[in-house]
């Protein structure tokens, strides 16, 4: 009997759409791919649930063109994930699944898992004498019982095919499929010993192993929060289940992977965009089919299938890049939280300077606070210093303290970070004669000089401009620039120090695979003894070697609009500082600023990072804002710019239909940067003390303004919790 196949379709629409098929519907499960036509374009969609068809529903609908799946790929538990985000961020369901699966799965690839053979040594031996690379892979194979990969052989021993060919026409070893693991087991190392404060945490969450409970491991830099991590990761394993940490960037993967691959016996894969689809599309199936034991991935990663899980890790907890700012606006911290919550499984949320969300939520009694105070092997926290940079060097912002400390550390052997939060060669290029100044045609925003390659580039729309030779207003050749980034930092000190190696890392020196990698191994080996870098450089490396930090150009996080601008910069500092004297040698930061008064300063230097976010918590709960109130942001955009703005009012008008005094309407009003990729941006901010009335009232209108004749006209979104409304 024909049937009715409700699915989710890739659409901005928010519903699903029916499909007729053959097939009865017992046959139809949630989680199967199917493969339709929708608005004339072929669609992967994901079956959620089906129903008998009439013969008046018949003539209506369109038949399902083909069936990928024969059973659930998706697993039930992955489903309930993405329908609570859809739910809770208000974004369509189609468009949901896009952003939680692998990019091949989601295209309708298929979902075998990639096999290759796994060779064991048998017991025979050898009747004639064998050559060397054959006498190797014997030698290898003895140190594994269960067999061993022929891709881990090829990268141990080279190219070994007609080696292994050889052997086991002898039978002296044999060979069977087994499914790729992305990455081959490393040989172990001892297990460090924990010290009394690492073991205390340990044992505080072992506790609770079988239960959810939410734990904040503040620990300060260096103290060892990675071997807490592995320690837990074992206990885990041993039980039999499984384990998904995220952290925060791609450039954080390799070191912390390998710090999991020394210590534990385990199958690890990495899910994030810097590995292959195809890899990332295996790492989910082997997740998926329990022959993963560790994921570690970014923000995405969070909605990894997790058929036995044990345990839930955020490393970094505070860092903005968790919540993604476009398409679905989920925190994967948030969305980690509820999938613990549904396993009935502890979640560990570590930083050395943890969000003021999370501190709310221990001050709430919701996550429990755990400390890490010392740092691990005795190594002392650096000595902290403000410099007075308004008598810094116009030519590159250096003071002539920085300078000099920075020659005594180098003159000892050691190495140093100059850490300035902004790329590319000076942000102002400008005609004094007429007063021109080089700005985005698309942005209401300055162009960034990128001398190396001679363009004027804009950071917010990626618009590229030849670097001009004079003044397009008033054909002056005498162009200045002003104001310093990474690159100009970096050419001034190959000039100041000819004889040491300088290292710039940003966004433009690590576009590369494995580029970031390559400069973390430099680094250790010391072939860079000075690095001059972006935000990159703050979080969680371990440089033994770095005993001097200089920070520069930290004013415009007193003064942003933003107003998470100043808990952003402690953090920030608190992290950038924490890359000196993590090993024997003692560490020292100098931080360059016009306003050596400001009590920011004094609170964080003199006081430290916990007492300065409890100030910045009290600011906040005393102005009534997050994270003591729940926000959300309606913004539009158009091309015109009174139609992001008209759009806004006609919903600010749907909204106020409903009578209710739990959520406050403020605006619309233009963004502070108004004109951005040559669109006028708008937004709608509402505002209420408990989600539950504001989440009512979006899903009371959020159909209506979906259906709302400028809704077509404008690019618009629903961003719950946002991170700034800049």
């Amino acid at each position: 009997m024909t049937s009715i196949v409700h699915i989710a379709v890739p659409s901005p629409l928010r519903q699903l759409f029916d499909y007729l098929s053959d097939k009865e519907v017992d046959f139809w499960q949630a989680g199967m791919r199917v493969r339709v036509n929708f608005a004339g374009r072929d669609c992967i969609g994901i079956v959620m649930n089906a129903s008998d068809s009439n013969e008046q529903t018949q003539r209506k609908l369109k038949y399902i063109e083909a069936i990928i799946d024969e059973s659930p790929l998706i697993p039930e538990e992955v489903i309930q994930t993405v329908l609570w985000a859809s739910r809770y961020y208000h974004h369509p369901l189609g468009d949901t699944f896009q952003t939680a699966l692998p990019k091949q799965i989601r295209n309708g690839s298929e979902s075998m898992l990639e096999q290759e053979p796994w060779w064991s040594k048998t017991e025979k031996l050898s009747e004639k004498k064998l050559g060397t690379k054959q006498q190797a892979c014997l030698a290898l194979l003895e140190d594994y019982p269960d067999g061993v990969s022929q891709s881990t052989l090829r990268r141990e021993l080279g190219n070994i095919t007609a080696s292994l060919k050889g052997l086991e026409q002898q039978g002296l070893i044999t060979q069977k499929q087994s499914a790729k693991l992305p990455m081959s087991r490393n040989e172990l190392t001892f297990p460090m010993q924990l010290n009394q404060e690492q073991q205390e945490v340990v044992d505080a969450i072992w506790e609770q192993k079988s239960s959810f409970k939410p734990f904040l491991l503040q620990g300060i830099t260096g103290s060892g929060k990675t071997e807490v991590y592995i320690e837990l990761t074992q206990r885990i394993l041993a039980a039999g289940q499984q384990v998904l940490i995220l952290i925060p960037e791609i450039g954080l993967t390799g070191q912390f992977v390998e710090r999991f691959q020394k210590r534990l016996d385990a199958s690890i894969v990495v899910l994030n965009s810097a590995i292959s689809d195809g890899d990332r599309k295996q790492g989910w199936l082997l997740a998926r089919a329990r022959l993963a034991d560790v994921i570690i991935g970014t923000r995405s990663a969070v909605f990894s299938p997790l058929p036995n899980p044990g345990l839930i890790i955020i490393d970094e907890e505070h860092d903005s890049s968790y919540k993604q700012q476009d398409g679905l606006r989920y925190h994967a911290r948030h969305v980690a939280l509820v999938r613990a919550q549904k396993f009935g499984i502890p979640i560990v949320m570590g930083s050395a300077t943890p969000s003021l969300e999370s501190l709310y939520q221990v001050q709430q009694n919701r996550f429990q606070l755990l400390m890490l105070s010392q740092r691990a092997g005795g190594a002392k926290l650096p000595a902290v210093h403000l410099i007075d940079s308004q008598g810094a060097h116009p030519d590159h912002g250096l003071s002539d303290v920085l300078l000099n400390r920075m020659q005594i550390h180098l003159q000892a052997g050691n190495q140093v970070i100059l850490f300035i939060n902004r790329r590319g060669y000076a942000p102002v290029l400008m005609c004094h004669d007429c007063g021109w100044q080089a700005s985005c045609r698309h942005c209401d925003a300055r162009m960034v000089v990128h001398r190396q390659r001679q363009i004027l580039f804009c950071h917010h729309c990626g618009l590229i401009q030849r670097l001009p030779d004079s003044c397009p207003d008033c054909a002056n050749t005498q162009l200045k620039s002003y104001g310093a980034g990474t690159e100009k930092i970096d050419e001034q000190l190959q000039k100041l120090f000819p004889d040491v190696p300088v290292l710039r890392v940003d966004r433009d020196t690590t576009q590369r695979v494995n580029a970031f990698n390559d400069i973390v191994s430099e680094v250790r080996q010391g072939q860079a003894r000075i690095l001059v870098g972006t935000q990159m450089l703050a979080k969680g490396h371990d440089f033994h070697d770095v005993t001097l930090v200089g920070v520069l150009d930290t004013d415009q996080g007193l003064y942003s609009a933003d107003f998470r601008a100043t808990e952003n910069l402690a953090q920030m500092i608190t992290q950038v500082t924490g890359r000196a004297g993590r090993g024997e040698k003692k560490g020292e930061v100098l931080i360059q600023t016009e306003q050596t008064q400001h009590p920011f300063w004094r609170s964080l230097i003199n006081d430290g990072y916990a007492v300065a976010a409890q100030k910045l918590l009290n600011e906040r709960i005393e102005m009534g804002m997050p994270p003591v109130s729940n926000w959300a942001v309606i913004r539009a955009e158009a091309k015109d710019r009174s139609l992001a703005m008209e759009f806004l009012q006609a919903v600010s008008q749907l909204l106020h239909q409903t009578a209710q005094q739990a959520v406050l309407i403020l605006g619309p009003v233009p963004t502070i940067m108004e004109k951005k990729g040559g669109r006028y941006r708008a937004q709608l901010l509402l505002t209420a003390t408990s989600r539950k009335p504001l989440h009512q009232l979006l899903d009371w209108h959020t159909d209506a303004i979906s259906r709302h004749k400028l809704a077509r006209k404008c690019r618009w979104s629903i961003d719950i919790d946002p991170m700034d409304l800049i």
